[in-house]
């Protein structure tokens, strides 16, 4: 996770957009890059995770769907919790509250 962010990348029009970041301890690392770029933080992690494919089906199913950001927050836990083996309290806290 090593790089600068081009000043290019930055807003220039529009609202932003949603984005969802799954790797290890997102929220710290990319939250200054999705704000300087605009971009709302819809799904972002707050300790060591598997970033599985399981969990960005789960949150795309939501907001596809229209769900609210807490409402895709607990897809993804209800999903990493599954794969996990873990519970949907101790997955929940993997990701970052909205």
């Amino acid at each position: 996770m090593d790089f600068e962010l081009p000043d290019s990348a930055t807003a220039t029009r529009g609202p932003g957009r949603d984005a969802i970041v799954l790797c290890c301890k997102s929220r710290d690392y990319f939250g200054p890059h999705l704000a300087k770029t605009g971009a709302r933080p819809l799904l972002t992690t707050t300790q060591l995770m598997y970033p599985g494919g399981f969990v960005l089906n789960a949150a795309l199913d939501g907001w596809t769907g229209g769900e609210s950001p807490e409402k895709i927050r607990q897809r993804a836990a209800v999903a990493y919790a599954k794969n996990q083996k873990i519970s949907v309290k101790a997955a929940a806290g993997v990701f970052a509250a909205p």
